[in-house]
């Protein structure tokens, strides 16, 4: 149970969904921040287009006169009495052609720029579109204000402005309280809400993504911990699942060198064990015969010695062809021999062979007959491989031979486009109890302990690595026939 519930809950969960909420709370955060900064604004940008057209009416409806650079008192009466009637929050301002301020309407004492400044009551009235556009506040020094600007022209001449201010000072306190408060508050019910959504949805699919992942780390600590058998889950194909796809892959070609190591190991302690079993053998006798040619010369009639040489040489070309049998097993084995594939006339080599072990077998009466096709056809094979083949299956053939037996080698080509060599003999035949054993190393059989148990081995290994098959038909009495198969290259 507590390894369900780590597995569930790890620390990578625990991680992940402290850095998720962390930042989901500094984005609310920045969220929160930007929703009350843009309602202020768009309250300021609202008020402004609503009041655009207000300093054009304003001197449509007032018509103050200028006088030589002042203003008429009346008419400041009148528009002072007219705007607090119309908008107490708003402050007006009248400007001569340079922006210097003539007069005003707003709290006494408080204004303290003498001069506006002429660039955004400009670009006010040459704007179109209405955009946002801040001028000076006369007020506050440095600070800027959404205004309305009218220009006031006598006789077509241009006497001076009229510039309104929105919102006064005390009125935008108040009114970004109220707004700042009301928008804080929507925010953060919304915001609130927001974060419980989001975070239990995140907090689902970081859980979902971490079960993944722990499933993976489990696996791979289970093939860690030896376990090579160990694989993970895959149910899916997203990006999780392909990291299952390749640990799988990788644990498999793991595994399979493993085995292909520890095949090599048990092969090399076994070819130890039966080299050291089989070279004691030839080995005792040459030494044997050698300590009796040296301590009795004298005793030895020419005849003996001879013979004793005789088998000493022997014993050495048995020694020979064992040695060379395991390492050519050995390189087999390990996978060490690369085929040098050609093209060549197997029929040619079929021939040759034959009359090159016409000469031994004659010596044993035994007769060696190649029967080959008239199309002589073309194989791609490597050549020397194959010829070892063919060696080694003759070989054995003439060890289970007696005089008068034969051997016949014969070529034929099946249906399938392949060229079926087979090696029959007459001979003593292999009991059928071992026959499934014949192909593995160091199998002499019950009868014939003189082998080295390793020519088919290394038959069997050349034909599997021309990706062919090796079959075996056997009668006791009635002789043994090897048959393999190669491919036919079109002529």
């Amino acid at each position: 149970m507590e390894r369900k519930t780590r597995l569930l809950f790890s620390h990578l969960y625990w991680k992940i969904s402290a850095i998720f909420l962390l930042i989901l709370v500094i984005f609310a955060g920045i969220t929160l921040y930007v929703s009350v900064r843009s309602a202020n604004k768009y309250s300021v940008e609202v008020n402004q287009k609503l009041n655009w057209e207000l300093a054009r009416n304003t001197v449509d409806v007032i018509k103050p006169e200028f006088q030589n650079g002042t203003v008429n008192k009346e008419a400041i009466a009148d528009i002072m009495h007219s705007m607090m009637a119309i908008n107490p929050s708003v402050e007006v301002y009248l400007l001569n052609p340079e922006g210097k301020i003539l007069s005003y309407v707003a709290p006494e004492k408080v204004v303290k720029l003498e001069n506006v400044s002429l660039d955004p009551i400009n670009n006010f009235l040459k704007d179109s579109r209405h955009n946002l556009i801040y001028g000076d506040d006369p007020r506050n020094p440095g600070e800027v204000k959404t205004f309305s600007a009218a220009k006031v022209i006598d006789q077509g001449n241009l006497t001076g402005y009229i510039y309104i201010v929105l919102a006064s000072q005390q009125y935008v306190s108040a009114a970004q309280m109220v707004i700042g408060s009301y928008i804080l508050g929507l925010s953060i019910r919304s915001i609130i809400i927001i974060l419980v959504v989001s975070a239990f949805v995140g907090l689902f699919f970081i859980w979902f993504i971490t079960k993944k992942l722990n499933v993976i780390v489990f696996g791979i600590r289970q093939f860690q911990s030896g376990n090579f058998n160990a694989r993970i889950s895959v149910k899916s194909k997203d990006e999780l699942d392909n990291i299952g796809l390749v640990f799988n892959e990788m644990a498999n070609t793991i595994s399979n060198n493993i085995s292909k190591l520890k095949e090599t190991d048990e092969f090399r302690r076994e070819l130890i064990s039966n080299v050291s079993h089989d070279l004691r053998t030839p080995v005792a006798s040459i030494q044997g015969y050698a300590e009796t040619l040296l301590l009795k010369k004298e005793a030895i009639t020419p005849e003996e010695r001879a013979k004793y040489l005789e088998i000493i040489y022997s014993s050495c070309e048995k020694l020979k062809k064992l040695v060379g049998d395991l390492f050519d097993l050995s390189k087999l084995q390990t996978n060490q021999v690369k085929l040098n594939k050609e093209r060549f006339a197997i029929a040619e080599l079929i021939s040759d062979i034959a009359n090159k072990y016409r000469i031994i077998s004659q010596k044993k009466g035994i007769s060696i007959n190649a029967f080959l096709p008239v199309e002589n056809p073309i194989v791609e094979a490597d050549i020397t491989l194959i010829d070892r083949v063919l060696q080694n299956l003759i070989d054995n053939a003439i060890k289970f031979c007696k005089e008068g037996d034969y051997i016949n080698i014969v070529i034929q080509t099946n249906p399938e486009g392949k060229v079926e060599i087979s090696v029959k003999d007459s001979g003593e035949g292999i009991k059928a109890e071992e026959l499934p054993y014949i192909f593995e190393r160091y199998y002499k059989g019950k009868q014939y302990s003189e082998s080295t148990g390793l020519g088919l081995a290394i038959v069997k290994k050349i034909i599997d690595l021309h990706h062919s098959v090796i079959s075996v038909t056997s009668h006791p009495g009635n002789g043994t026939a090897f048959t393999f198969q190669l491919p036919v290259l079109a002529s």
